[in-house]
């Protein structure tokens, strides 16, 4: 058996690791794998490469992805279909695994079965935005890599009182990903982009975790309402200075966590069965903490951030 490994969309922590363990199943199950550099452009142009437990190794522990992405839609081309199939063929490729988000793992999978090839998803981003799973692939590496920076910056907190500390997070319009670090770092205030808030309130809230706790920290996902003029206007409104820490991009890149490596882990074992040992195609999700294969495409469901969390972090009746 020949498996196709692809990277669509944004990159996220534990790939890598999924890689090295579904290449330790393939070769002891005398199977081989290839991936596609560059996503789907890459698989379009035949670019693909041998993986090999030795090569992937070094590899495994690191965020990012040792096969590089894409997020060019070449697959929307009429002849899109024809020339994968015949990459499939030339490389006589049993079926292919593909790493993606919400997007690829909505919009892709169909195509792959009308061109008749047989696949596994496997969710993938820090978003944890994906319909049906529990978490994705990448998630619990983002939150600690936040954490780490918000530890660094209570630090100072505690140092020099009487400051206000913001923390925007990647995420996108999903607000899972600062929700879920607002309340794991204790946060005083959190702000996404599925709810609306009012600016006195926003004030009054953080200059009263100043007077009790000598800080207030708020977190904010990129796409909340004035994610990008709240250093400026916050401090206006409350006359408490602001210190503002943005994680951008690195928030991807981060050592993979002890639990991403185990999902990664779980995730290549079912994979490698589910391919091995059926004729089955579909995305595998987590649910009740256990992995499992969900035949068929994801259904389309907008993914909202538990409200009741939120409004106990903000201090709002529900």
């Amino acid at each position: 058996m020949k498996t196709l490994f692809v990277v669509s969309g944004g990159d996220a922590p534990g790939i890598n690791a999924l890689l090295g363990q579904y290449t330790r199943l393939a070769a002891a199950g005398g199977d081989t794998v290839i991936g596609a550099v560059g996503g789907f452009p890459g698989l379009l142009a035949g670019d693909l490469i041998p993986l090999s437990l030795d090569a992937l190794i070094p590899w495994m522990g690191r965020g990012g992805s040792i096969l590089p992405s894409s997020r060019d839609p070449v697959l929307s081309k009429d002849d899109a279909g024809p020339r994968i199939q015949a990459v499939i063929q030339q490389h006589q490729v049993d079926n292919l695994v593909l790493f993606g988000g919400n997007g690829t793992l909505r919009h892709i999978p169909p195509l792959l079965t009308e061109w008749g090839l047989r696949w596994i998803g496997i969710p993938t981003t820090i978003d944890n935005d994906v319909p049906g799973t529990e978490r994705t692939l990448g998630f619990d590496s983002a939150c600690n890599y936040a954490y780490q920076a918000i530890d660094g910056a209570m630090t100072t907190a505690h140092a020099l009182r009487g400051r206000m500390f913001m923390v925007e997070t990647l995420g996108g319009f999903c607000g899972n990903l600062a929700l879920a670090i607002a309340q794991g770092a204790g946060a005083h205030a959190v702000l996404l982009p599925e709810f609306d808030y009012d600016d006195a309130w926003l004030a009054a809230r953080m200059k009263a975790a100043v007077e009790q706790h000598g800080y207030g920290l708020l977190v904010l996902n990129e796409e909340a309402r004035n994610a990008k003029t709240l250093v400026q206007t916050l401090p206006e409104a409350t006359g408490i200075r602001m210190r503002d820490v943005r994680l951008g991009h690195a928030q991807r890149g981060g050592v993979t966590s002890h639990i991403d490596r185990v999902l990664a882990a779980d995730l290549a074992a079912e994979a490698y069965t589910a391919l091995k040992e059926s004729s089955a195609s579909g995305t595998l999700i987590v649910r009740g903490g256990r992995v499992a294969l969900q035949t068929g495409v994801l259904p389309t469901v907008k993914i909202v951030p538990d409200q009741t969390l939120y409004n106990r972090i903000n201090g709002l009746s529900s």
